[in-house]
């Protein structure tokens, strides 16, 4: 039996994982990049580190901070998707079992 947030998640990682990986790499590392690079730069600038001497190196460090946070998610989520997909499914052929 289903719990109401493993409903949630089921319907919103099935609309997330319909355009493709390629859709939601390039949506997630794209916006993620360009926000998490702002929060960098104020970060850097509230904590009195200044800005570095390259404004690329807070962008480059973002990419990739987002790139492997996004493509963790995407694996996790898959694996949890087809985790309860899979002990539906188990469960029931066990009712279908006991039916019979």
């Amino acid at each position: 039996m289903l719990t109401p947030s493993e409903k949630r998640f089921i319907k919103s990682w099935e609309e997330q994982r319909h355009g493709g990986r390629v859709k939601y790499y390039l949506l997630y590392i794209i916006m993620g990049t360009f926000i998490c690079a702002l929060v960098i730069a104020f970060l850097t600038q509230v904590l009195g580190f200044g800005l570095p001497q390259s404004l690329m190196k807070i962008i480059i460090g973002s990419f990739l901070i987002v790139t492997v946070s996004t493509i963790f998610s995407w694996w996790y989520n898959e694996k949890r998707f087809k985790a309860i997909i899979q002990r539906e499914i188990r469960d029931g052929m066990k009712k279908d079992e006991e039916g019979n």
